[in-house]
């Protein structure tokens, strides 16, 4: 291809060179374009297609009941984010945005327990950064309201001063109501933006999970356990066909923030294996959790999902 390509140009060359210049700028076109065609072979184009991109929004309500700070009153807690990325995974976008745990992403198989290092990785950040391309948009769905038993919340959407370069938009910052006495279900609702439009969604709440024995002693403000396998009893409730359980211990080494994970049956015991607490110094923050979901549709939304939790936590001091 090449030794015609050459052949070629030779010839138009010796074809006119004893024409006027002007005829010669006339060729100057044909025989760029057969130096580029001809010569060069197939051009590459850039797929766009295989580049990671989406764009979701998660509405996210929990029922906290902390033995420690709350006695039997039960926080409730909102959380909104609508989000578009692109070049980037999906894992990567919930890290960055310290987005809730995703149970089809972010938990082990039933009866499994798995360690998930929470700390985020300022190697990849900076990998991130130097990507052009990479890019977090977080999007507006006007005002909404998230309605429970007794509770009404508002969320606005707000600008944000991002500290790195590809994240920028708007954000719905975490909404704290007072202490609830009872778990409810949820109805959340948006009146729509430019990027996002209106939406509704609701979904009934599980009922509250109560630790009553983590080890050998029932649970309190401190609980004190050996790293010898650590059982717990929990009182069990009504399940919804897709509701997912776990326990979770959460603990610091190091730089690290890391997180014991245990996908359990909801059938009121689980030991987390000695195995993987041999490590295990100082206190630890154990969350028993159930989740409960629901899908919605919204313009500008490939998924839109509405999450409730419901969580019994106490602290563990292992010796």
């Amino acid at each position: 291809m090449v030794d015609q390509c050459v052949h070629h140009v030779d010839k138009v060359g010796k074809d006119t060179k004893h024409q006027e210049p002007k005829m010669l700028l006339r060729w100057m076109p044909v025989l760029l374009l057969v130096l580029v065609l001809g010569c060069s072979g197939p051009v590459d184009v850039e797929d766009d297609t295989a580049l990671e991109q989406g764009r979701f929004g998660l509405v996210y309500v929990s029922y906290d009941h902390d033995w420690a700070e709350t006695g039997d009153a039960v926080l409730l807690t909102t959380t909104a984010q609508f989000v578009r990325y692109a070049v980037m995974d999906r894992d990567q976008v919930a890290r960055l945005l310290a987005l809730p745990l995703d149970p089809d992403h972010d938990l082990p198989a039933a009866d499994q327990c798995r360690l998930y290092d929470m700390s985020i990785d300022v190697a990849q950040e900076e990998e991130l950064e130097e990507e052009e391309t990479n890019s977090i948009e977080l999007l507006e769905a006007g005002d909404l309201r998230i309605q429970t038993d007794g509770e009404t919340v508002t969320l606005s959407p707000r600008h944000f001063p991002w500290l790195l370069p590809f994240i920028s938009g708007v954000v719905y910052g975490e909404a704290q109501s007072s202490a609830v006495n009872k778990v409810s279900g949820v109805r959340a609702s948006g009146a729509g933006g430019e990027a996002v439009g209106a939406f509704s969604a609701q979904v009934g709440s599980p009922e509250l999970p109560r630790l009553l024995r983590v080890g050998a002693v029932e649970p309190s403000a401190l609980i004190t356990a050996s790293r010898g396998g650590l059982a717990l009893r929990w009182s069990t409730g009504e399940q919804g066909e897709n509701d997912v359980a776990y326990a979770e211990l959460r603990y610091t080494r190091g730089k690290r923030d890391l997180a014991l994970r245990c996908r359990v049956r909801d059938d009121g015991g689980f030991e987390l294996p000695a195995s993987m607490l041999n490590e295990l110094s100082g206190k630890s923050t154990l969350e028993l959790v159930r989740l409960r979901r629901t899908f919605f549709t919204a313009g500008g939304l490939e998924r839109g999902e509405l999450r409730v939790a419901v969580r019994d936590r106490a602290t563990v001091q292992f010796e």
